[in-house]
């Protein structure tokens, strides 16, 4: 299993370049968020009721390569043995990529459609370090834990709420990093600024190759039940 150290270490880096990615929907695309469907939901329907088929129809788009992101990966996750972190972070590397060919002048939301598939891809199979749930791709849960469990800590000085605390203010801090990060990309290279969170993807690899779960051993008898042989006494 991957130490603590390695799993921390992986989480802020998807946290940095979930910031990244949620920054530059903003800054390229018409203040379009790509890393949720709230927004883009509420669209669906105002477009519908406003007649607007053209952007009706690519936010339907938008939905379905959400689902479809997250259906691929719980479907890797039980049907195959494939590591699920090295597919997800290969995604946004190909996402990164693809997100130069779009041009800036473009419909925007058709500009997010590859964003929507990553930051769905990235949120399936990203969900913190095993002690605590916390999404890399979006702000809100985490702000709220961070609030409670540092509240709770200053009433009952309780080392697991200090804890807690560090943990998600950590995931906060390094998500508008990648805020900070993106803001500087875009406004220096345009929607080819994508480019620039590549190394990211490379650091985020390298702990799922150095760190390779091992692989679990039957106990002796385990060959006699597999037969449906009474366990040996």
């Amino acid at each position: 299993m991957e130490s603590e150290k390695q799993t921390l270490y992986l989480h802020c880096i998807m946290c940095i370049l979930g910031g990244f990615l949620g920054a530059y929907a903003i800054l390229c695309r018409l203040m379009n968020f790509g890393s949720s469907q709230t927004a883009n939901m509420i669209d669906i329907l105002c477009t519908l009721f406003e007649g607007d088929v053209t952007d009706f129809l690519l936010r339907l788009s938008g939905l379905f390569l959400y689902v479809l992101a997250m259906v691929i990966c719980l479907l890797l996750t039980k049907k195959t043995a494939l590591n699920v972190k090295r597919y997800a972070i290969f995604i946004d590397m190909a996402g990164l990529i693809l997100l130069t060919f779009i041009p800036g002048d473009i419909n925007p939301i058709l500009g997010i459609l590859p964003i929507f598939f990553m930051m769905a891809t990235q949120w399936s199979v990203f969900s913190g370090n095993g002690e605590f749930n916390s999404s890399t791709i979006f702000s809100t849960n985490n702000l709220k834990q961070f609030t409670f469990a540092l509240t709770n800590y200053v009433i009952e000085r309780e080392k697991a709420q200090l804890r807690k605390a560090k943990f998600f203010g950590t995931s906060l801090l390094c998500y508008h990093i990648g805020v900070i990060f993106s803001f500087f990309a875009c406004r220096s290279f345009g929607t080819h600024a994508s480019l620039c969170a590549l190394p990211l993807t490379f650091c985020a690899l390298v702990p799922t190759f150095s760190c390779q779960p091992k692989q679990k051993q039957n106990p002796p008898h385990a060959k006699f039940q597999a037969h449906g042989n009474p366990h040996p006494l």
